[in-house]
Parts: structure tokens; sequence; C-alpha cells
């Protein structure tokens, strides 16, 4: 098989769509390239979310999942992508400030080894010197982890 000539960022066996729209926005998904048991082509959509299609493009080929798509830097990435739009604009401020302040502490961690103890010690380190703060980081933080279940 020879090597992939475009979306070399891609693994293999999944296919980037992007189409312009008459309002110039671009849209983009991904697609997974298989085959069925009698050999003929299927593409099998994965989403317009990269981290999700890599996560589905796993399961399909009955792999573990991309690393980069459990660590709480991309969560936190995706949060802010796919739900913070939906609340209200001085919502999405504080919620970006959090994520801001919570991404130096958590940034670069996978969320399976983040345990209700850490927490409690950002929550006490935090809280002397913003006990207030420290509170709506916390709860941003589980509004992020419970979109992450999802």
């Amino acid at each position: 098989m020879r090597p992939k000539s475009s979306h070399k960022d891609l693994p293999p066996k999944m296919l980037r769509r992007t189409r312009v729209l008459k309002s110039g926005k671009v849209w983009e998904s991904f697609y997974y390239n298989g085959r069925t048991t009698e050999g003929r082509r299927v593409e099998i959509p994965l989403g317009g979310d990269l981290n999700e299609a890599k996560r589905k493009w796993a399961e399909l080929e009955c792999c573990k999942a991309p690393v980069e798509t459990e660590v709480l830097g991309f969560i936190f990435d995706r949060y802010l992508r796919e739900v913070a739009p939906t609340k209200a604009r001085a919502t999405r401020y504080q919620i970006k400030s959090c994520i801001t302040t919570l991404r130096k502490v958590f940034g670069d961690v996978n969320i399976h080894t983040v345990t209700p103890q850490q927490l409690a010690q950002y929550r006490d380190k935090r809280a002397r010197t913003a006990p207030v703060l420290a509170n709506r980081e916390l709860s941003v933080f589980s509004s992020v982890w419970t979109m992450a279940r999802e």
C-alpha cells in the first residue's frame, strides 16, 4: 500500500472531506474508509471533530484511542468550541477565564489520572487567594468532565 499523498495527519483508512459553503464557512467532516464483508468500499461517517473522529476510528480499527484525545487540554478546547458558544456572553467570558486558569494546572494531564484528592488540593490552594473563583473553576471543571464522559 502506498503512503498517503494528502492528509498525512490522519490515521490509515480515515478520510477528510471539506466543502466551502455559500456563506464562506468551511465545512469539514471525517469518514472511515472501510470494506463490507463482500469487499465493497463503504464510508462510515465519524463526525466533524477530529478528536472524536479519531476515537471512533480507533473503535472501528479495534485499537486503542489516540492519547491526545484523553488529555484535558484537548477536552478544554472541545468544551470551549462546542458548549461555551451556547452560553450567554458574560458566562462565556467567565468560562474562558476559568479554563485558562485550570489549563495551567491540568492542561497536560490525562483525564483518567485526575483524582478527587487532586481536585481538593487544587481547591484548598486556590481558595487561599480567591475562594469564590476556586469554587467557580471547580464548577466549570465538573461541567467539562461531564461533557467528556458523554
